[in-house]
């Protein structure tokens, strides 16, 4: 396959009352920030400890951890808390293993909303579970019945940490973010820098220190009409980028080895 595959991991919601009525989604719009791109889209059920890891980490040349309705689970942080709003434990196990398999065979990934909060999450860090009602912070969650173009515009302005990876990927110091979540960083995961800052202080973005590849996560959503941002677009952008360089590497080791042979 010329097309890089990019991993999509799916939800798992029950959305009916009977035994079978279990169904594995992912939004759209990150299905068409793949495809926008050149790239295929790979779905990842939420298995958990019984996805077959090899197989998905053998053909993706990049994961995309998208948003969700769901929160991760506070248990997952060491929280005996019960959480807050729909839980999704089946995909917090599967993530979590997914992104640790990423940073070891230096995988390009790239999360969003709930997926950089996932990444804190696997670093050791915490979530606040409703930011809006930490002393100081604004009200970060989704505007309720208003167009889409509306809850999805810019809401607040982020500040880039200089020379960071963020910075160097949109080049500039400062961007308009959309905002639609209602939990956020707290504590941050140790092994993580800190990529970009709301103006009331809460962490909008992070990179893994010493990554081997493509490694950043941002609470808001690039993903929505990227092509009319040029700032969104500079960040999948470099996403994509980098697995296209991945792919080109596996398929160099690839021929190489069927030479040996």
């Amino acid at each position: 396959m010329n097309k890089p595959m990019i991993g999509l991991p799916l939800c798992r919601w029950q959305l009916t009352d009977r035994d079978i009525g279990w169904f594995h989604l992912v939004g759209e719009k990150y299905i068409s920030s793949v495809t926008g791109y050149g790239a295929f889209p790979l779905m990842i059920p939420a298995f958990g400890d019984d996805l077959d890891m090899d197989t998905v980490l053998d053909s993706v040349s990049g994961i995309m951890f998208g948003g969700s309705l769901s929160n991760i689970h506070p248990s997952f942080y060491d929280d005996e808390h019960p959480g807050l709003g729909l839980a999704d434990k089946p995909r917090d196990a599967t993530v979590l293993r997914l992104m640790r398999a990423c940073l070891e065979r230096g995988i390009p990934f790239i999360g969003i909303c709930r997926g950089v909060q996932e990444m804190n999450v696997l670093f050791g860090g915490t979530l606040h579970r409703e930011v809006h009602a930490v002393d100081g912070r604004l009200d970060h969650r989704e505007v309720k019945d208003v167009p889409d173009d509306v809850a999805y515009g810019p809401i607040h302005n982020v500040t880039l940490t200089d020379g960071g990876l963020l910075h160097r990927v949109i080049g500039d110091r400062e961007m308009m973010v959309n905002s639609l979540h209602g939990q956020g960083i707290d504590r941050l995961g140790e092994g993580l820098q800190v990529e970009a800052v709301c103006e009331d202080g809460q962490i909008e973005a992070v990179s893994v220190i010493g990554a081997k590849a493509f490694a950043l996560g941002v609470q808001w959503h690039p993903e929505y009409r990227y092509w009319e941002n040029p700032q969104y677009d500079k960040l999948l952008s470099a996403f994509h980028e980098a697995a296209r360089v991945y792919q080109a590497k596996k398929l160099e080791r690839k021929k190489e080895a069927i030479a040996m042979t």
